[in-house]
């Protein structure tokens, strides 16, 4: 019984930072066209900022809210778009030694860049800090699926 406690404890106190970050978080990946992207959180149920870096200039950021069911057992994000409702995410987490090592972001770049096949006019709602490209694609903020933890803010 005593074990069952414990493990229950462990599961809703949620994963904690590849280290002691007090400040919050800073996690990176890169896509296919090396751009850098960058996520900043304080943790579990705190807001994202996502960020995308190109030759060292920031291009955009978008912001998204984190919500988590009771006890931590689903989370979620909810991506501003021009629709009337946002876009809800499924948020996943990856641990390694006990530490929270990845963001997963299952099918976030597909389901954006399919509401814009489907809808030329659909964006995020996201701030550019360059002029915007003129190619559809291009020019939508489209975070990628899966960030590693780099470091402390």
């Amino acid at each position: 019984m005593i074990r069952f406690f414990i493990a229950a404890l462990l599961f809703l106190a949620g994963p904690a930072f590849a280290e002691t970050c007090e400040k919050g978080a800073v996690f990176e990946a890169k896509d296919s066209d090396g751009n850098l992207h960058v996520l900043k959180t304080n943790g579990l149920g705190d807001p994202f900022v996502f960020e995308m870096h190109t030759a060292g200039y920031l291009v955009w950021t978008l912001n998204a809210e984190e919500d988590c069911s009771d006890g931590i057992s689903m989370c979620w994000m909810s991506v501003q778009t021009t629709e009337e409702e946002p876009i809800d995410i499924p948020v996943e987490t990856i641990e390694e030694q006990g530490s929270l090592k990845y963001y997963v972001f299952a099918h976030l770049r597909q389901t954006l860049a399919s509401m814009k096949m489907d809808d030329e006019q659909f964006d995020t709602m996201a701030q550019w800090n360059i002029e915007r490209p003129d190619d559809p694609f291009e020019s939508l903020a489209m975070p990628v699926n899966v960030y590693a933890f780099k470091s402390c803010r």
